[in-house]
């Protein structure tokens, strides 16, 4: 089981992103394996927000973020007041920015392996829960 940070997804969607083919490569992968993604609500909301920010294409960034919502496998979590004491916690005690607190904090209730391109994300969040790049991430399912 996993969840993918924002970044992923972004980086999948926007062919001029720097980590474009590794992300896109992971989502393939994963969607070929049928693997099961558990991701935020707000998910939806960064990943539609960041493409539209980049292109500029209000209607491309929705689809971006529609997309997300159509994965195989995927399970869309909420931000109740658990959750939300949960992300507070993983934020206050790894130092982590308030959206990061909550991919980690989701990771962390669905017992995921959590991939993201932050790489901070990966320093500060290893404490808590599995994370990975999606480079080291694709570099482990072959090994």
């Amino acid at each position: 089981m996993l969840t993918l940070d924002a970044s992923v997804l972004v980086a999948a969607a926007l062919r001029d992103e720097a980590a474009h083919a590794v992300s896109a490569e992971t989502l393939r992968l994963i969607t070929a394996a049928g693997l099961e993604v558990h991701l935020p609500a707000i998910a939806l909301v960064e990943v539609t927000a960041a493409a539209a920010r980049r292109t500029g294409d209000g209607a491309f960034a929705r689809r971006v973020g529609q997309a997300a919502l159509a994965m195989p496998g995927l399970t869309l979590h909420g931000l109740d007041a658990d959750a939300a004491l949960r992300a507070a916690t993983m934020a206050s005690n790894l130092h982590l920015r308030a959206a990061d607190a909550v991919y980690v904090a989701t990771a962390l209730a669905a017992g995921c392996v959590l991939i993201t391109l932050d790489v901070e994300v990966v320093d500060r969040a290893a404490s808590a829960v599995p994370v990975f790049t999606p480079s080291d991430w694709l570099a482990s399912r072959e090994a």
